[in-house]
C-alpha cells in the first residue's frame, strides 16, 4: 500500500481543487442520472411506493449505520497503515456486514408495527443483501482518496450509478411499482462490490492482528455516523409514524429534491477535505488556512444554493416532479434551507476527525439528534402537517448550528469574528438575489418553465455580482472570492491566447499568498 498522498509538489490547497473538480464532475454526472431518474419514476409510479421504499430504508439505514465504524478514514488518517491495518479494517466490514444483514431480517417485522404498512416487511428483508455485499467491498479502494487519486473515485461511483440506472428504469416500466426501486437499491451494490475489486488489485483477508490499533477511532466514529444517521432522518421517522405511506413518500421526495443542489456541491468539497486535511494534520496553522477557506466556500455555496431553491420551488416541482406533486410545493422552502444550514456542518466534522477528536464531533452530532427529536416528534403527532415538520426542522437546526462552530473554533484556532467575516458577504449576497427575483416576480407575471429560467438566470447573477461588489467594498480580502478570480485567470490562461516569454515575467504581487495558489505552498 501507498504510504503517502500523490503528487507531493503540490500545495494543499491545489489538491483541494483539482479533487474537488473531479468530485462536483462526478456528483453532478450522478445527480443528472438522478433527475432523469426522478422525472421518469416520479410519472411511472405513484407516492406511496417511494413511501414503502422510504419506510423500509429507514429500519436497513438504522442498522446499516452500526457498521459505519470509520475503518477508511482511520486508514487515510494513518501515516503509514500496513496491509495488517487494512486487512484488519476489512476483516471489521465483513462480520459487521453479515451481523447487520441477520438482524435487518430478524427485525423486519417491527416495520408494519411503527409504519402501519405491511408491504414494506418483505422489502426490509430484501434489502438485508444490501448491507451482506456492502461488507464485501475491497477495503483497497481506500488508497483511492487517501492518495488523492479522485478519477478512481469517479469511475467507481458513476459506473454504479449507471448500471443502478438502467435497471431501475427498465423495471419500473415493467412492473409499474415500488419493486423497480428495491432492484435499482441492491443492483447499485452488487455492481459497487464487483467494481471494487476491478478497479483497485489490492485483494484483502480475515485478519485479527491490528483491529484494536483502529477501535478507539472507529468507535467515535461509528457514534457519530449514528447521530448523523438518525439526524437526517429524523422527521421522515416522525412523518412515516403520523401521516402514512403516501405522505411519507411526497415528504422523502420533497426532501430529496429539496437538499439535493446544496448537498450535491457540498458532497465532493467534504469528500476532498478530509484526505488533504489529512495529510497535512501535522501543521495546524495549515490545517487552520484550509478549514477557513473550506468554511467561505461552505458559506457561498449553501447561501446561494438553498435560498435559490426556496425562490424557484413552484416552477422547479412542476418541471422535475409533474403535477401529481404539487402538493410538496409548501415543503420544498424550509427542507432546501435547512440543507443549506445542514452543509455548513460538514467541514467542522472533517477537522474534527482529522485532528483526533471524532468524540467531539459525536457529541456535537448527538445534541442535534435530541434537539430535533423534542422538537420535531411533538410537532407531527399534534398537527400531522408536513409543512410544520418542515418548518420545525429547519428552525432547530438554526439554532445549533452557532453550537456547532463555537466547539469547533478552540480546536481550529478560529475565533467568532473569522466566523463572521466568511459569513456576512454570502448571505447579504442571497438577500439581495431573493429580493431581485421576489421584485421581477411581482413585476413580471409570467409562469411555467420560462419563469424558471428567467428567475435561475437573474439570481445566479444577481449573487454573483453582489458578492464580488461585497467583496471589493471590504478591501479584496483573501477568500474565495479571489480565488475562483484566480482560478479563471488561470483557466484563462491555459486556454486562452499563449503568452509570450516576456508576458510570462509578471511583477511579484503584494498581496498575502491564497491557500489555492500552489506556487506558494511547499
Amino acid at each position: 500500500m501507498n504510504s503517502g498522498p500523490a503528487g507531493a509538489p503540490h500545495g494543499p490547497g491545489m489538491h483541494l481543487l483539482r479533487g474537488s473538480a473531479w468530485m462536483v464532475t462526478l456528483r453532478w454526472a450522478m445527480r443528472l442520472t438522478g433527475v432523469v431518474s426522478t422525472v421518469i419514476l416520479a410519472r411511472l409510479l405513484t407516492p406511496a411506493d417511494f413511501g414503502i421504499v422510504a419506510m423500509a430504508m429507514i429500519v436497513v439505514g438504522m442498522l446499516e449505520m452500526l457498521g459505519q465504524t470509520g475503518q477508511a478514514a482511520a486508514i487515510i488518517r494513518h501515516t503509514s497503515p500496513g496491509r495488517e491495518i487494512y486487512d484488519a479494517a476489512w476483516t471489521i466490514s465483513v462480520l459487521s456486514g453479515f451481523v447487520i444483514a441477520v438482524a435487518i431480517v430478524a427485525i423486519a417485522p417491527l416495520t408494519k408495527a411503527y409504519f402501519h404498512e405491511p408491504r414494506a416487511v418483505l422489502v426490509v428483508q430484501c434489502l438485508a443483501v444490501r448491507a451482506f455485499l456492502g461488507g464485501l467491498e475491497n477495503v483497497g479502494m481506500v488508497d483511492f482518496s487517501r492518495n488523492l487519486r479522485f478519477g478512481g473515485v469517479f469511475q467507481y461511483n458513476i459506473y454504479t450509478k449507471l448500471f443502478s440506472f438502467c435497471v431501475t428504469v427498465t423495471l419500473a416500466f415493467v412492473l409499474r411499482n415500488y419493486w423497480a426501486l428495491v432492484a435499482g437499491i441492491l443492483s447499485a451494490q452488487v455492481m459497487r462490490t464487483i467494481l471494487s475489486y476491478v478497479l483497485h488489485p489490492y485483494r484483502p483477508r480475515l485478519s485479527f492482528v491490528k483491529i484494536h490499533e483502529i477501535s478507539s477511532f472507529s468507535f467515535w466514529t461509528l457514534v457519530r455516523s449514528s447521530g448523523s444517521y438518525l439526524t437526517g432522518r429524523v422527521d421522515q421517522i416522525a412523518v412515516g409514524g403520523v401521516a402514512g405511506t403516501s405522505a411519507m413518500g411526497r415528504y422523502t421526495v420533497a426532501s430529496d429534491v429539496a437538499a439535493s443542489p446544496s448537498a450535491e456541491i457540498m458532497w465532493p468539497l467534504t469528500w476532498v477535505l478530509y484526505p488533504v486535511m489529512a495529510a497535512h494534520q501535522v501543521d495546524p496553522e495549515q490545517l487552520r488556512r484550509l478549514y477557513l477557506q473550506s468554511l467561505g466556500w461552505t458559506f457561498i455555496i449553501c447561501a446561494s444554493t438553498s435560498v435559490g431553491v426556496a425562490l424557484v420551488a413552484p416552477e422547479m416541482v412542476r418541471l422535475i416532479l409533474g403535477s401529481k406533486w404539487l402538493d410538496v410545493i409548501p415543503l420544498m422552502g424550509w427542507l432546501a434551507l435547512d440543507a443549506g444550514l445542514m452543509g455548513l456542518c460538514l467541514s467542522a466534522y472533517s477537522f474534527l476527525d482529522v485532528v483526533n477528536l471524532p468524540r467531539v464531533g459525536a457529541r456535537m452530532q448527538w445534541m442535534r439528534l435530541i434537539l430535533l427529536t423534542v422538537a420535531v416528534f411533538p410537532v407531527a403527532y399534534l398537527t400531522k402537517d408536513l409543512v410544520a415538520v418542515a418548518e420545525t426542522r429547519f428552525f432547530a437546526t438554526a439554532v445549533f448550528i452557532p453550537a456547532l462552530f463555537f466547539a469547533v473554533g478552540p480546536h481550529a484556532n478560529v475565533t467568532r469574528y473569522d466566523y463572521l467575516l466568511a459569513l456576512w458577504r454570502p448571505f447579504a449576497a442571497a438577500a439581495a438575489m431573493a429580493f431581485a427575483v421576489w421584485t421581477a416576480n411581482h413585476a413580471l407575471p409570467i409562469t411555467g418553465n420560462l419563469r424558471l429560467a428567467i428567475d435561475v438566470v437573474l439570481g445566479a447573477s444577481t449573487y454573483c455580482g453582489a458578492i464580488l461588489v461585497l467583496w471589493q467594498l471590504s478591501g479584496r480580502p483573501d477568500s474565495p472570492e479571489r480565488d475562483a478570480i484566480n482560478l479563471l485567470k488561470r483557466l484563462r490562461k491555459k486556454f486562452g491566447k499563449r503568452t509570450t516569454p516576456s508576458e510570462a515575467v509578471a511583477a511579484p504581487s503584494k498581496r498575502r499568498p491564497s491557500v489555492l495558489d500552489s506556487d506558494s505552498l511547499p
